[in-house]
């Protein structure tokens, strides 16, 4: 048995002709339907397998031209496809008088059934159908004498049969005509044929609604009228280039007429004599799934920053520790009144304000838990504004209503600081090039029942603290203010804004009982109003816990970590409390001593993050060997544990670093109060 095997993958027709050959058939290969076609009439097969999309004639065309041939209509015709795997790509390919649509990827034992099957079906139809004998009448004159009448009726007899065949495959050719029509129309992507010069010869039922113009609006129009109303092709046209090496080709291109990413594909259309006369321009609608890539693009990145914020941390955290550890050893030796001393203090505020930064990052990177706490808002707000006021130029004028009487709202520090900058850099940007005027006003004010009910707020009744930045920028038209919380919304060009500042924004004053609204007019600016439920506690001096004592002790502490400087600080610090510090640089060594005297040691203090054994390894196997054991973890940043990871261990105090010389005398006073107390 002949098969002809039609496939523009060389890998593909190399591996099925090897099969097929191994099952005893002889095979030949067409790397297009044109080739296929020839080979056909050159060497009559017994089936023929054709892929359907295929450079200089597809698989439709090549069926349509085999089932037309006289010589090859009766030779059974598969499918076999990738592409073209809808319902009405199948309906179409068995219309044309294929005997089988298969779907790639097939098993081979499987695809080896079908084509046996199709082939005892041929030889079925063969013997049920006998071929008509040749010359019959001729022998029959030739042996019986018979007149020049009987030959002319035989004549008459065989034209008859002629025009019924042809009458038979008028019809047949108008039915799959109308299946054509019926499968063009139906096709949900945009499908458009054009001469080989571009123009607009037909288009589809959906072509015609996406551009929302009617057949005689496209007819005899070049393409790239219609899409971009250009007067030339795009620069990466599929179509120009199949028109060039009659093949198919494929691009994404965005049309702005349309506001559509579109996966635009071509393919050349030929006539019998394998002449191009034509091109199938077809486009898919990919936009969402563009979105959903740069969402996912977007959301990796973020993930990578998050990582990235997570390993800077941890060794910011400890080169801080560094440096607030000797600026607090310094100022205890110098003199309260001297310039050093307030040189040392500014270090120190410093410090904390860098420490404050980090926490900010990792709060953004979601790498840790937002802490609530009586908050000042307009402390934060005239924080925000003086790191602002250096990055914003001249041309931007600050104009600010900053009430001092606020009060206070249960907050994260942190995520409130990130509200006010996002909103002031929006607002910054919306004036960027004319320059203008960015107002900020903080004040307290209250909403009653009869706000709450006549829907002027979607707020409780009850007191708040009001927020509000505003512009004098552009302004924001209404279907633009609609979309502005939502997350990967951004009014801005490409690489200039995520579209996920104002989502966070939105999320963080949602989180926190509040609510937000913009209020905007196109050339009028644009104002934010931020509402944050305000509490009734008491505001206690900040400074009070600054001018207390701190507490120390006798007891004998085992410091560990991996950094020198920080082993060094921390012993002078706990030694000026008046406790009996060992520093140990490896925690492998830590752990010799400890098993060694157990007894010796009241307290253990260690790093999380070391080599060859972590802090919470240490810890684990210290309190193996001493349960009642004291143990604070410090970190500068991980992942692997958390405050309520470490308690449950056994872990009593989990301190961030840099831990000021106060905050560390206190948790280990804690820790070691604690002991006795269990």
């Amino acid at each position: 048995m002949k098969i002809l095997f039609a496939e523009d993958n060389e890998d593909s027709r190399m591996i099925f002709k090897k099969v097929l050959e191994h099952e005893g058939y002889a095979v030949a290969v067409a790397d297009n339907g044109a080739e296929a076609l020839m080979l056909a009439r050159q060497s009559r097969p017994d089936l023929i397998i054709s892929d359907i999309l295929m450079p200089e004639m597809d698989g439709f065309s090549l069926c349509r031209a085999v089932k037309e041939d006289e010589h090859l209509c009766r030779i059974p015709f598969i499918f076999y496809t990738a592409t073209y795997v809808d319902p009405e790509d199948e309906k179409l390919g068995l219309s044309l008088g294929a005997n089988r649509y298969v779907m790639k990827p097939k098993e081979m034992p499987d695809l080896l059934e079908i084509i046996e099957e199709v082939i005892r079906e041929q030889k079925s139809r063969s013997l049920a159908v006998p071929e008509k004998p040749l010359a019959d009448a001729d022998m029959l004159d030739r042996m019986h004498g018979k007149s020049v009448s009987r030959k002319l009726n035989k004549k008459m007899k065989e034209l008859e049969e002629e025009r019924n065949k042809l009458q038979l495959s008028e019809k047949k050719y108008r039915r799959l005509v109308e299946e054509w029509e019926k499968t063009f129309e139906a096709i949900g992507d945009i499908v458009i044929i054009q001469d080989t010069d571009m123009r607009i010869v037909r288009a589809n039922r959906a072509a015609l609604e996406t551009l929302q113009l009617d057949d005689e609006d496209l007819e005899g129009r070049h393409c790239y009228e219609v899409f971009r109303n250009a007067a030339e092709a795009c620069e990466n046209c599929p179509v120009q280039q199949t028109l060039q090496d009659l093949k198919g080709h494929s691009a994404e291109i965005q049309h702005r007429n349309l506001n559509k990413i579109l996966l635009v594909s071509s393919a050349p259309l030929f006539d019998d004599k394998v002449d191009c006369v034509g091109i199938v321009h077809s486009a898919r609608d990919i936009t969402e799934n563009k979105k959903m890539e740069s969402r996912l693009r977007q959301s990796q990145k973020m993930e990578a920053i998050g990582t990235l914020a997570g390993g800077i941390a941890h060794d910011f955290n400890n080169i801080l520790s560094a440096i607030l550890g000797y600026a607090e050893l310094a100022q205890m030796q110098a003199s309260e009144k001297s310039p050093l001393a307030a040189h040392l203090a500014a270090v120190l505020k410093a410090g904390d304000r860098a420490k404050e930064l980090v926490n900010q990052i990792l709060t953004f990177s979601r790498q840790t838990e937002s802490e609530r706490k009586p908050i000042e808002i307009h402390l934060i707000v005239k924080e925000a504004l003086k790191l602002l006021r250096a990055s914003i130029p001249t041309t931007i004028e600050f104009r600010k209503k900053i009430n001092l009487d606020c009060g206070l709202v249960l907050g994260d520090p942190t995520q409130i600081h990130q509200v006010v900058m996002n909103l002031c850099t929006n607002a910054y940007q919306a004036m960027q090039e004319k320059g203008g005027i960015l107002g900020i006003a903080v004040n307290p004010m209250a909403i009653d029942i009869k706000d709450s009910k006549n829907g002027a707020h979607t707020l409780p009744p009850g007191p708040y603290i009001k927020l509000e930045v505003s512009d004098t920028g552009a302004g924001m038209d209404r279907a633009t203010q609609e979309r502005i919380f939502d997350p990967y919304f951004t009014t801005k060009e490409k690489g200039k804004g995520t579209g996920l500042g104002l989502a966070v924004v939105h999320g963080i004053v949602k989180d926190h009982g509040g609510h937000i609204s913009a209020y905007s007019e196109p050339g009028k600016g644009s104002t934010f109003h931020v509402y944050f439920p305000r509490i009734k506690s008491a505001h206690e001096p900040l400074e009070a816990a600054a001018t207390e004592p701190l507490p120390g002790g006798k007891e004998h502490i085992l410091l560990v970590d991996d950094e020198e400087t920080i082993v060094n600080t921390g012993k002078e610090l706990l030694e000026t409390l008046g406790y009996t510090v060992t520093p140990v640089l490896d925690s492998r060594e830590a752990l010799r001593m400890f098993q060694a005297q157990p007894e010796l040691y009241d307290l253990l203090i260690t790093d999380m993050s070391m080599p060859h054994m972590t802090g919470v390894e240490l810890a684990r196997k210290a309190l193996g060997i001493k349960p009642a054991l004291p143990i604070i973890l410090c970190t500068g940043f991980s992942e692997l544990i958390t405050a309520e990871t470490a308690k449950e261990i056994g872990i009593r105090k989990f301190l961030m670093k840099p831990v000021l010389r106060r905050d560390m005398a206190n948790a280990v006073r804690e820790a070691l109060d604690e002991r006795g107390e269990g």
